[in-house]
């Protein structure tokens, strides 16, 4: 069987349709994905307690965020310190003093 002109364009449309709505789909499924991951760290607060510590030789910002908050995850502690501390990078020095979040431990 012979596709007419007609046929072809109608093939090549319904083809060229699947591939965009394929493509939006995508689109809308990363984007969602991404604002997914941003609002996790946007929805977090300053904790109302905090502490303050001298950093000694060493010490890292996630170094201190496994110490201080072992069960939570270094990345929102480290954030929390960067905060608190009105750090922009991770760059700390020995004798430095950081305010902390306290974080209550399950005993």
């Amino acid at each position: 069987m012979k596709l007419t002109d007609g046929s072809k364009l109608l093939f090549n449309n319904a083809r060229l349709l699947v591939i965009i709505l394929a493509t939006i789909v995508v689109i809308i499924l990363s984007l969602a994905g991404i604002g997914v991951a941003m609002n996790k760290y946007q929805s977090y607060s300053l904790p109302k307690e905090v502490t303050e510590i001298t950093v000694s030789y060493g010490d890292t910002l996630w170094t201190i965020a496994q110490k201080i908050a072992p069960g939570i995850d270094p990345r929102r502690v480290v954030w929390e310190i960067q905060e608190l501390n009105q750090i922009k990078s991770s760059q700390i020095f020995p004798g430095q003093t950081l305010q902390v979040p306290v974080y209550e431990t399950s005993s």
